[in-house]
């Protein structure tokens, strides 16, 4: 640590002392600390001079600073380097499922022009008596259906009734799952689409499929070629 300033000059802090440190809770960087150093030499009591051994030591953190400043600069380099590799290869994923069927964690569905579609959801152990819903682009409820008993792991069932008379398009949906107590059961939805296209947001690739937006990071699978 840097000792405090001595003698009679000290009692009022130099125009290159208060320059060298940028105020409480300021950055104290290599080159304020080499200011601050030459400073407190400029300012030492001539009668009691800064000895040898505290001009080593306070050289000897200088130097560690300097080092610590460079390996946070290196890793900091590094860190950069990294997440530009991640993006490409992320880019690169992510161009490689267009024309391809991808599974991914959602609640996206989209009803075809003859009023048939599926959904895949797993459910938590147990299992249970479920429904399933479907809402509109305004969140409205504009279906639903019955499925009865069913066990726990994935499975993939046709809306059926859920879907009659709803107009061809995107909706969402949620599968409501209860046990013999009438206690919820955890149920993870996904959405299951054809990739069409790609975008690229701040949140990383994202992909298209008539209208639906899948970010990459979601997806699960990948149908093989």
């Amino acid at each position: 640590m840097i000792s405090s300033v001595q003698g009679a000059q000290a009692s009022t802090p130099s125009s290159a002392f208060s320059n060298a440190v940028s105020g409480p809770g300021g950055k104290l960087g290599k080159e304020e600390f080499l200011r601050l150093l030459v400073t407190q030499m400029q300012n030492q009591d001539p009668m009691n001079p800064m000895q040898g051994e505290e001009f080593a030591a306070q050289l000897a953190q200088f130097s560690s600073l300097e080092q610590l400043i460079g390996i946070g600069t290196q890793l900091s380099s590094q860190a950069e380097m990294a997440q530009l590799a991640l993006s490409g290869i992320n880019a690169q994923n992510a161009m490689g499922t267009l024309g391809r069927q991808v599974t991914a964690q959602g609640d996206d569905v989209r009803i075809s022009e003859n009023g048939q579609a599926s959904v895949t959801f797993e459910v938590g152990a147990g299992g249970g008596n479920a429904t399933v819903r479907i809402y509109d682009e305004k969140g409205r409820e504009v279906g639903s259906r019955e499925l009865g008993a069913v066990q726990a792991g994935r499975q993939t069932v046709e809306l059926g009734s859920a879907a009659e008379h709803l107009p061809a398009g995107n909706y969402t949906y949620k599968v409501e799952v209860t046990d013999a107590a009438g206690a919820a059961v955890p149920v993870q939805t996904y959405t299951i689409a054809t990739i069409d296209g790609v975008r690229y947001g701040q949140e990383g690739p994202v992909l298209l499929s008539n209208g639906i937006e899948i970010p990459l990071q979601y997806v699960v699978a990948v149908e093989s070629k």
